[in-house]
């Protein structure tokens, strides 16, 4: 497969019925400079499917109606849509991804889902390159530490679905596995997740990112439902206040 960056043309049809997913999944595709279609069934995603032929399918496999294994199925069957990539998000359980594999998909995810690896998979199927995603300017204490350990602090200087980006002289390698603790103003409780170190940031005229301080930025490698629904809560108010 060739390299290049998507044409605008090019359109992913996401399928989730928890809402809340979707939004979220959407927002991670949104600025990938493809189209992003949703449906919130298997049933609504045959039909759209076959209306409008996306070029790439990411669906839940655990749906009511009709689950993403039998869309899956049905999608395979249909002489104009058979060629059609899909990718199938199931749990973590015993069975999932066997069940995933037998209906025919190309490709499937295990959950907790993160954006790199959704990313990743949309990139490789309709050949988009990584970009830089704007985050939101937020200063928040972190409690973090490497692997299970929270010994370390600094503040965040942005934030967003997918990370955060802590202002620090502390140097830890790419790819250090993290855990991280903090909490979002008007949150409920406090936010526990995995992450790892995605990027480093040096600092001065000569770093990656002259604009930000000395840190590392983080990518989120699972967020439980009810931290995502802080995140997101959060997210959504700083943006109306910008409107």
């Amino acid at each position: 497969m060739q390299e290049g960056v998507v044409n605008s043309r090019k359109t992913i049809l996401l399928v989730d019925d928890v809402r809340l997913f979707l939004e979220v999944e959407k927002s991670y595709l949104d600025r990938e400079g493809c189209q992003v279609v949703v449906a919130q069934s298997g049933k609504e995603a045959l039909k759209m499917a076959r209306y409008m032929k996306p070029d790439l399918v990411i669906m839940d496999l655990e749906m009511p109606e009709m689950d993403g294994a039998t869309c899956c199925i049905e999608l395979k069957q249909d002489p104009e849509l058979w060629e059609v990539p899909i990718v199938l998000i199931a749990n973590n359980e015993s069975g999932s991804e066997e069940k995933c594999r037998e209906a025919g998909c190309e490709e499937v995810l295990l959950r907790p889902l993160n954006r790199r690896a959704l990313l990743e998979v949309a990139r490789r199927y309709l050949r988009i390159e990584g970009r830089d995603k704007p985050r939101k300017s937020a200063c928040l204490l972190v409690r973090y530490g490497v692997e299970d350990q929270l010994s370390l602090h600094d503040y965040t200087i942005n934030l967003s679905h997918g990370g955060l980006f802590l202002e620090t002289d502390k140097v830890l390698p790419m790819e250090t596995p993290l855990t991280l603790e903090f909490i979002v103003p008007g949150g409920e409780e406090t936010i526990l997740c995995k992450g790892r170190v995605a990027w480093v940031n040096q600092g001065g005229a000569m770093s990656a990112k002259p604009n930000l301080p000395s840190g590392f930025g983080v990518e989120f490698n699972d967020l439980s439902r009810q931290d995502l629904a802080q995140l997101t809560g959060y997210l959504r108010e700083e943006i109306k206040g910008e409107a």
